[in-house]
């Protein structure tokens, strides 16, 4: 059974088109607001509905990719002028906009219809029009105006997932004030969503895992994760969004300097927990709050002069010369833990504890993604041998259907 719901901003046509005998009664309703609290995966298919906060909505573009990433459908209706899904491009009404449009190909979602049918907002320029998308290459454009921007389109190809993308094509609107050619087009576009919905557990077997970001919008952290070279295999997690998220769903969970040890406090125990699921966690913060579940963290010296590298697959064929920076910080010494770099002299820099949890913790001082965050090329090595690592299959946690 499909999964539904309507991410709602609380207008009044948000609320309207939930009761009973309406198109989305039987939609479940997530307030945009508490969206960050709500694992996404558990749904199949999305509703963002016209007028629902663009701003808060921004805020959320990275759960909302995650969503797709892992299989799911999106349907986006109005002025998507906050490009807050992956493939987003709004721009305002153009004079073709008011005029009516053409059925650019066949599909379900148009079946049967005449351009007059899809000519909602014929009064004069700058009423009330919606303007258009420019759509991502690649993308069903199915619905145009005359100059060939997109009024409707279908993306299978930007993420893992589906995205129907509408803005002068408002059905929601429409179907709230009583258009009878706009609920007609409503039900079409649902029915075949639906369908399409029903799919998403095998878009979601084909998945790929990818290493989950933290991300607490600090500036290198936000450039780390665009990284021409690094970036792809992360999918970004703010940091308001960890406790909702199924971490199992990743390869492991990066977690940068500089992140937000409050809300990292408030997750220590399912931060434990996916460690005793098999999880992987690699952490390069100064950790003076104890967050972390192993590690003794102190705002010390390290002297960079003696370093030493271990051999280890997690640091192969790295020179002390590859990874002599500056440290923020050293751990102390645990039997438990293997230690990858050290100074010789008390000083941990980087260790791997696999035998305090069934999953792997490696934590440091070195700061590398903060280092390519701010455009270096220096840390890079680094950063390389960790993921090759962590990329390892006997690294994978089970992942969560």
């Amino acid at each position: 059974m499909v999964r539904q719901a309507l991410v709602s901003g609380g207008v009044c046509y948000h609320h309207g088109l939930i009761q009973p005998g309406e198109p989305l009664a039987d939609f479940e309703v997530l307030d945009l607001g508490h969206l960050a609290e709500v694992d996404l995966d558990t749904y199949d298919l999305l509703l963002v509905p016209r007028s629902t906060d663009g701003d808060a909505l921004r805020s959320r573009r990275h759960q909302f990719a995650r969503f797709l990433d892992r299989g799911g459908v999106l349907i986006a209706f109005g002025e998507l002028w906050a490009d807050w899904f992956p493939g987003c491009r709004w721009e305002e009404e153009c004079a073709e906009d008011i005029l009516a449009p053409f059925i650019a190909r066949p599909h379900p979602i148009v079946a049967g219809c005449e351009p007059d049918d899809l000519h909602w907002h014929p009064a004069l320029e700058r009423w009330c029009c919606h303007g258009h998308l420019v759509a991502p290459e690649g993308a069903e454009v199915i619905v145009r105006n005359r100059r060939g921007d997109a009024w409707l389109y279908v993306d299978k190809v930007t993420t893992n997932g589906v995205i129907v993308a509408s803005t002068n094509l408002d059905p929601d609107t429409h179907t709230f004030h009583g258009n009878a050619d706009a609920r007609a087009f409503f039900d079409r576009l649902l029915s075949w969503a639906r369908e399409e919905a029903a799919r998403t557990s095998e878009r979601r077997r084909r998945w790929v895992p990818k290493m989950a970001g933290l991300y607490s919008g600090v500036h290198f952290q936000r450039a780390f994760y665009a990284d021409p070279e690094f970036g792809s295999g992360f999918a970004v997690l703010p940091v308001w969004e960890l406790a909702a998220t199924n971490l199992l769903d990743h390869e492991g969970l990066w977690i940068p300097r500089e992140s937000n040890q409050n809300v990292l406090m408030a997750n220590r125990d399912k931060l434990a927990r996916y460690l005793i699921d098999g999880g992987t966690i690699v952490c390069f913060d100064e950790v003076n709050q104890p967050w972390l579940p192993v590690g003794s963290w102190r705002l010390r010296p390290a002297s960079m002069e003696t370093l030493r590298v271990a051999d280890h697959p997690a640091v192969a064929n790295l020179t002390p010369e590859q990874v002599r920076w500056h440290s923020h910080g050293a751990y102390d010494p645990d039997p438990k833990a293997t230690t990858l770099i050290d100074d010789g002299r008390g000083a941990v820099i980087l260790f791997l504890d696999e035998a305090s949890f069934p999953g792997a913790l490696m934590a440091g001082t070195l700061d590398p993604d903060c280092h390519v965050g701010f455009g270096a090329e220096r840390t890079r090595p680094l950063l390389r041998a960790i993921l090759a690592w962590v990329r390892q299959p006997r690294r994978l946690p089970m992942a969560a259907d």
